[in-house]
C-alpha cells in the first residue's frame, strides 16, 4: 500500500493557521458559553487593545536577534544586550500605556472593560523580553501551536467550572505564556542557512524591521477584513491561506507604495473613529468596533514611528509568528 506523504505547504498551513485559528474560534466559544455574549465581547475588545499597545510600543528585537543565532559568541552576546535594552524600555512603554488606557476606560464607565484589558496585558513580557530567550529556536509554528493548546485548555476549565470572565482574562494573558513554554520545551534549532548576521544587532536594523512588520499588518488585516464582508467565515480561512501559503502579508506590503501622508491620513481617521465609538456608547459592541479601529491605528502608529528606518533591506526573509 503506498504511504501517505503530506506536503509541506499542507503540514505548514495546517501547523501555522488552521490549529491556531481552530483554537482561537473554541476558546472563544467555550468562553462565551460560560460569561456570556456581552463579557466575550468585551474580551476580545481588550485583547485587540493590548495587541495594539504592544505593536506600538515594541520592536521586532527577536527577529533581528535570530539572524545572530550562528554568530561568534561575542557577537550573539553584545546583539542580546541590545535587544534586551530594547525589550524593556519597550515593555516599560507598554506599561505606561496600558495603564493610561484602563483608566480612560474605567472612567467611562467601562470597568469590566478596564480590568480585563489590564489583566490580559500581563502576556506582554512573554513576548517581550522573555521572548529573547528563545530566539535561536524555531519558534513560529511551535509558539503558534502551543499557544492555541493552552488557550483550548484555559477555556476548556472556564467551561467546565463556570468560572466568571476574570478567569477568562487570564487565559487570554497565558496564551503567549504557553508559546513561549511550549517553544522553550519542543522547538528545534533555528536553521542557520537563513538570513543571517555576523556583525552586532543595531537599533536601525531592529527599527527597519518593525517598521516593515508594522505596514504588513496593515496591509493584511484591511485585506482579511475585506475577505470576511464578501465571503464571511470562509474570509478569514482565505487570508490565512494566502499568509501560509503564499505569503499574502508580505507580498501586499511590497505592492503597497509607501506613501507617509497617506499613512498618516490613515492612522489618524482610524484613532478617531475608535476614540468617536468608545466616547459616544457604553455598548459591548461599541467597545470591539474601537479596539479593533484602534489596533489598526497603532499599527499604522507604528510604521510612522519608526519610518524614517523603513525601506532597508526590502529583500529579506520576512518570517514572523504575528
Amino acid at each position: 500500500m503506498p504511504r501517505l506523504t503530506i506536503p509541506p505547504v499542507a503540514k505548514r498551513l495546517a501547523l501555522r493557521e488552521y490549529v491556531p485559528f481552530g483554537g482561537l474560534l473554541l476558546t472563544w466559544f467555550l468562553i462565551g458559553v460560560s460569561i456570556g455574549p456581552a463579557d466575550v465581547v468585551r474580551l476580545i475588545g481588550a485583547n485587540a487593545v493590548v495587541q495594539g499597545v504592544r505593536a506600538l510600543c515594541t520592536l521586532e528585537a527577536r527577529h533581528v536577534l535570530a539572524r545572530r543565532s550562528a554568530a561568534a559568541a561575542a557577537v550573539w552576546r553584545a546583539s542580546r544586550r541590545s535587544a534586551l535594552k530594547m525589550e524593556a524600555v519597550g515593555l516599560f512603554a507598554c506599561g505606561l500605556l496600558i495603564a493610561a488606557l484602563v483608566t480612560l476606560v474605567t472612567g467611562l464607565a467601562m470597568p469590566e472593560a478596564g480590568a480585563m484589558i489590564a489583566i490580559a496585558a500581563l502576556g506582554i513580557p512573554a513576548r517581550h523580553p522573555l521572548g529573547l530567550l528563545v530566539a535561536r529556536r524555531n519558534w513560529d509554528v511551535t509558539w503558534r501551536v502551543g499557544a492555541a493548546v493552552t488557550a483550548v485548555a484555559g477555556g476548556a476549565v472556564i467551561f467546565a467550572l463556570g468560572l466568571p470572565w476574570q478567569a477568562a482574562a487570564v487565559v487570554v494573558a497565558l496564551r503567549d505564556w504557553g508559546g513561549l513554554v511550549a517553544t522553550a520545551a519542543f522547538a528545534g534549532p533555528r536553521d542557520p542557512s537563513r538570513v543571517s548576521r555576523s556583525e552586532a544587532l543595531t537599533f536601525a536594523e531592529a527599527a527597519a524591521r518593525t517598521e516593515r512588520t508594522a505596514r504588513r499588518q496593515v496591509s493584511y488585516r484591511l485585506v482579511k477584513t475585506l475577505f470576511g464582508v464578501l465571503l464571511g467565515p470562509v474570509g478569514n480561512i482565505a487570508a490565512r491561506t494566502g499568509r501560509g501559503a503564499g505569503r499574502l502579508d508580505s507580498k501586499l506590503r511590497r505592492l503597497i507604495p509607501r506613501n507617509r501622508p497617506g499613512m498618516m491620513v490613515f492612522t489618524a481617521t482610524l484613532a478617531t473613529a475608535a476614540g468617536a465609538f468608545i466616547i459616544l456608547s457604553r455598548e459591548p459592541l461599541a467597545f470591539l468596533v474601537a479596539a479593533a479601529f484602534a489596533r489598526l491605528a497603532a499599527s499604522g502608529g507604528s510604521a510612522l514611528l519608526w519610518w524614517q528606518y523603513g525601506g532597508v533591506s526590502e529583500n529579506e526573509d520576512d518570517d514572523d509568528d504575528d
